[in-house]
């Protein structure tokens, strides 16, 4: 026979010397399972189920877009973050705070268990009655969601604190920037500065045509003036031209003023015709000469006095055009100071606008956050009405499994204990001295 087989034959004989141990641990041992399982009081379990809602990232950007992560991505990070908040002693604490219960944090995370499934959640509670299941499960997720939601909100709390110390800042800022722009605009009179140019550039293109239309005017009433006293002059010359012309005029005809008449050939004399009564009509037609020569040196007088204003008027016209350019120079002068403070003045009221955009922003995504964000209970928790099956089979297989694993172990080792006894009480062998 092999040594091999030697020790396998050796090892049966050790079990089977010490048979009575192996069969009593197993027996002892379900005995015990037995006994626990008729006295342990009977499990419900309850459970909730919480749909993921995927939401916008809950952190502000100021300067670039934060990258919105995928409906699959966000999911799973959202599952795996509440797999840990629900299992946070914290939060099993306040459970056991609200329910008063006599149990410690870890005893209650052992009884809390989460699946997931594609979108949802579901969470369950094993605990020794219908209604403490209920209302552990019940309690335990209002305080996980409450502590989930604060710590994924957290980003936008901190934001939201930031933003709202930079819109009290950039308030200060565009208050001054505001105060130092009305100073300037009251110190110069003006509102809108470029406004005022284009007006004082229209005003003094309005004054320059009606300046030249004043030197038309009076060019044309002096021209006028001049006619019309001409006329004056000519027809009191007329008027006042011997009376004898006319009385000729007026009795022989144009034709025959002096001299022999054409059909009978006689001398007509001028002396014998200017002694003779004027005729009424040549008298009538004289006054009427004269009294047109007195309206048109009226006339002329009317026109030279028209131009003698329209001189005047050009005269302020220089004044005012002067008046207006020299402003406009001095406007044109202080154009880059209000450009700068006007482009200040925008600058910050731009900031000011974008920050408090972020800020009502960042308002919005913490009470999403808050109340409604990531996870939404879709079916509350019920009462169990029937008890968990006890795993009595499955515990007693294992136990008799082990027990006898042990069993076995220890025959050996009470068999290596025997022997090593029995070698230490052998008396050792006696040996004589020879002399």
């Amino acid at each position: 026979m092999s040594q091999s087989n030697q020790e396998v034959t050796s090892y049966f004989r050790i079990v089977a010397r010490r048979w009575w141990l192996i069969l009593l641990l197993p027996i002892v041992t379900a005995a015990v399972i037995f006994a626990l399982s008729g006295t342990t009081e009977p499990d419900f379990k309850a459970f909730t189920r919480l749909q993921i809602l995927p939401v916008d990232p809950l952190e502000v950007s100021l300067f670039s877009q934060t990258r919105f992560t995928a409906s699959a991505e966000q999911i799973q990070a959202v599952h795996d973050d509440f797999y840990d908040v629900i299992r946070l002693p914290s939060v099993a604490w306040k459970t056991i705070a609200d329910l008063g219960l006599s149990l410690s944090a870890e005893e209650l995370i052992e009884r809390i268990d989460s699946q997931h499934q594609t979108d949802f959640i579901t969470v369950s509670a094993d605990m020794p009655t219908p209604e403490l299941a209920q209302q552990v499960v019940v309690t335990q997720v209002e305080n996980a969601l409450v502590s989930y939601r604060n710590i994924r909100s957290k980003p936008s709390e901190i934001s939201l604190a930031f933003i709202e110390s930079e819109v009290e800042t950039q308030e200060q800022k565009l208050g001054a920037t505001q105060e130092a722009l009305q100073q300037f605009q009251l110190e110069n009179e003006i509102s809108d500065l470029d406004r005022e140019l284009v007006a004082y550039q229209d005003l003094r293109r309005s004054l320059q045509a009606d300046r030249d239309r004043a030197v038309v005017e009076a060019g044309r009433n002096e021209r006028l003036a001049s006619e019309y006293l001409i006329l004056s002059e000519t027809n009191r010359a007329l008027a006042e031209a011997p009376i004898t012309s006319a009385i000729i005029t007026e009795t022989l005809g144009s034709e025959a003023a002096v001299g022999e008449t054409e059909d009978t050939g006689e001398t007509i004399d001028v002396a014998e015709v200017v002694d003779s009564e004027p005729d009424p009509s040549v008298l009538a037609e004289n006054e009427s000469l004269l009294a047109l020569s007195r309206a048109q040196r009226r006339s002329a007088e009317d026109a030279a006095a028209t131009a003698a204003g329209y001189r005047n008027s050009i005269v302020q016209y220089d004044r005012l055009l002067d008046e207006k350019q020299q402003q406009l120079i001095y406007l044109l002068g202080i154009q880059e100071r209000y450009d700068l403070l006007v482009s200040d003045a925008a600058r910050a009221q731009a900031t000011f606008s974008f920050l408090t955009d972020k800020a009502n922003e960042a308002q919005l995504k913490l009470r999403q956050g808050q109340n409604i964000g990531f996870l939404q209970v879709t079916d509350p928790a019920r009462l169990p009405n029937v008890a968990l099956p006890k795993r009595t089979a499955q515990l007693l297989a294992v136990g008799v499994i082990v027990s006898l694993l042990l069993a076995i172990i220890l025959a050996f080792v009470l068999e290596a204990l025997e022997q090593n006894l029995g070698r230490d009480q052998t008396p050792a062998p006696s040996t004589s001295r020879r002399t």
